[in-house]
């Protein structure tokens, strides 16, 4: 059976690489890669607590709360790139595992929530997250009014959401005309994914169900009214226990050592393998 680009709609369609036993699948117009998860494959059901303190070799990583500080620079830097918000400007961070990015936009000045599949990170978040406070549920059917966000923001999680447009065009709908979307995701066109071939560090199979190029980014956002106005490859802080755990579980496929743990692991260096992609959009009047 022909299979069709779930992004651009293209029946240019073509296996490219294996991961994790599965098939990688290319569009050969958008660059979109994705693979198929079988019958009765529940990707909510990966976000339990073992996925944010796993200590193994399984998805998720090795100890989440160890990347607190390293995260929170990152995701106050994104924050003030969106400016300096008016009085009363709501933001919505999709996916805030602790909810470092919630709190981070509050600092900035937002009156800022989140939106998150997990439980149990939610429960975690509850901590962090300020007046706002986190909802739980998924992207395609958010508990907001139409129109009620002044930005929506969603790091490193497009790549977790099972239909692409329903979840965008749920963000689309809660966001104002002249709101703003900004995210982060990899890029599967960079020069490191491709010179990475089936080793890139981010076919991280299965949480990752798709692998985005600038051009299928662009062909997402603008299906619902959202216009890319930047998009660039931008250096972030890790902490070089983190970088050590990845390394192990996704490039040599061995469980972590419990890196986080040694003595200086927690020091974090800016990295930028360019294959990490930030966009700003805004949304359009309709």
């Amino acid at each position: 059976m022909a299979v069709s680009c779930p992004v651009c709609g293209a029946r240019r369609v073509a296996p490219r690489l294996r991961k994790a036993g599965v098939e990688i699948l290319f569009c050969g117009d958008c660059g979109l890669g994705f693979w198929r998860p079988g019958a009765g494959f529940d990707p909510a059901a990966l976000y339990g607590a073992r996925y944010f303190a796993g200590h193994d070799l399984g998805p998720g990583y090795d100890d989440y709360a160890a990347l607190e500080a390293a995260l929170r620079h990152n995701f106050a830097r994104r924050v003030r790139a969106l400016g300096t918000p008016r009085p009363g400007a709501r933001l919505l961070d999709l996916g805030p595992a602790f909810g470092y990015a919630v709190d981070e936009a509050r600092r900035a000045g937002w009156w800022a929530t989140g939106l998150e599949v997990s439980r149990a990170a939610a429960a975690r978040a509850a901590a962090v997250a300020g007046a706002g406070g986190i909802a739980v549920g998924d992207a395609q059917r958010a508990p907001f009014a139409a129109a009620s966000f002044d930005a929506v923001t969603l790091w490193d999680v497009l790549e977790h959401l099972p239909d692409p447009h329903a979840a965008v065009a749920e963000l689309a709908r809660v966001l104002r005309p002249g709101g703003r979307l900004a995210l982060s995701t990899g890029d599967v066109g960079s020069l490191a994914a491709r010179v990475s071939g089936a080793r890139w560090h981010l076919y991280t199979i299965p949480e990752h169900l798709f692998f985005y190029s600038r051009e299928s980014l662009r062909r997402l956002l603008a299906a619902h009214g959202l216009r890319v106005e930047r998009m660039r490859a931008e250096a972030a802080r890790y902490p070089i226990g983190y970088l050590l755990e990845r390394l192990r579980k996704t490039l040599l496929g061995r469980a972590p050592r419990r890196a986080a743990r040694w003595p200086g692991a927690r020091l974090a260096v800016p990295v930028n393998l360019f294959d990490v992609v930030t966009v700003r959009a805004v949304r359009e009047a309709a």
